[in-house]
């Protein structure tokens, strides 16, 4: 890998650490649509008998709702054959991926190119898994900068991500249409299947945390006067917290990444556009209540995912997804775009001054000093 940069430290994914990580990223692709076709299977068809007649008939969900796709037949008969033999299919092809992904997840630890945090990997595909990620849920905070860095072919320094929390934000522009088995569960009944040591920390808590301190936390933009507070499921569920400025996050476009987990199973996140993302931590760091502790790695953070998103990923801050920010937002991009340039310039210089292999830099202090004897 090859360091970059004095202030924002990264390093470039090598061209066998990109393989490795394509190849990882492509197959769970792969995976998760076989997945979705297969959940369209669900419930199964069978047939049932009403008078004297039989009728082919779908169970729609696990409350017993079902749905009549006529009378038996020949045509109806054709329909059950092909449903069963392509459910069948899809099992075989699934089960498969899953022994190809189990092995290749050896390679990507090899590779160096493992890097979320099994506990926050896990919890974030088991909510995919449900349907919620994308939809109600989506990934922020520092386990966000996983998917830019994924997505950028690069690795930021470690201090940059290591984070002990796991935010994620709830959307509250629509009503919750979740699966009932969700529904019921909630965020923290679904992370205690991960892990069933987490509880909450206190009655009514937008917050669990194992007994390995590992917290996760679910929070929101917040909501007009006539608006209920929201949550996932039950009332034993966690409790959304409101933020300020999380409206700007919930609206913003998103971002799509497979990342690799530091067992090298892939699982995928759903962020914030980087831009925003950038822009809202900046924001974050000049914020008067944040927490000063905070306030300096917001910055880092902020300008670490800018650059990405420039020099990487290709992306303007003078499009349509910036323009449309509020100006508390916008009004950080123009000296953000400035230091970054300007840093940009002085790296360029940098690396035009540089000596030709065989040289070495000599020290003013080593030129003054007296020559060293033969020995």
């Amino acid at each position: 890998m090859i360091w970059r940069g004095k202030l924002l430290k990264f390093k470039e994914l090598t061209a066998e650490q990109r393989r490795v990580a394509v190849d990882a990223v492509q197959l769970y692709q792969h995976f998760t649509d076989l997945q979705q076709e297969y959940a369209k299977f669900r419930g199964g068809l069978h047939w049932k008998r009403v008078g004297s007649k039989e009728y082919l008939v779908k169970t729609l969900d696990r409350e017993g709702h079902q749905q009549s796709l006529g009378p038996r037949s020949a045509k109806t008969e054709e329909v059950l054959q092909r449903f069963t033999a392509r459910k069948n299919e899809l099992r075989e092809q699934i089960k498969a991926l899953e022994g190809e992904i189990a092995a290749r997840s050896k390679f990507c630890v090899a590779a160096g190119v493992n890097r979320v945090p099994r506990i926050a990997a896990d919890i974030v595909r088991l909510l995919d898994s449900k349907g919620v990620l994308g939809t109600h849920l989506i990934v922020l905070g520092s386990h966000a900068i996983y998917a830019y860095e994924m997505a950028a072919g690069v690795q930021l320094k470690a201090g940059l991500l290591q984070t002990n929390d796991l935010d994620t934000l709830l959307h509250t522009k629509s009503e919750l249409e979740i699966a009932g088995d969700v529904r019921s569960s909630g965020l923290l009944g679904l992370i205690q299947k991960v892990d069933k040591t987490f509880r909450p920390a206190r009655q009514r808590s937008f917050r669990a945390v194992n007994n390995k301190g590992f917290m996760v936390d679910l929070i929101r933009a917040p909501l007009s006067e006539n608006r209920p507070a929201m949550s996932l499921g039950s009332n034993e569920d966690l409790v959304p917290e409101p933020l300020q400025g999380l409206d700007w996050i919930a609206d913003a476009p998103r971002t799509t990444q497979v990342v690799i987990a530091e067992n090298g199973y892939p699982v995928r996140f759903v962020v914030p556009d980087p831009r925003v993302f950038a822009l809202h931590k900046l924001w974050l760091s000049t914020h008067p209540t944040r927490d000063p502790m905070k306030r300096k790695r917001d910055f880092r953070q902020g300008e670490a995912v800018a650059s990405l998103a420039l020099d990487y990923l290709n992306l303007s801050f003078e499009d349509e997804a910036v323009n449309n920010l509020p100006a508390e937002l916008t009004s950080m991009r123009r000296g953000l775009i400035e230091r970054l340039r300007n840093r940009r310039s002085a790296q360029d210089r940098e690396r035009e001054s540089a000596l030709p292999p065989g040289f070495d830099d000599v020290d003013e202090d080593s030129a003054e000093s007296p020559a060293r004897k033969p020995d």
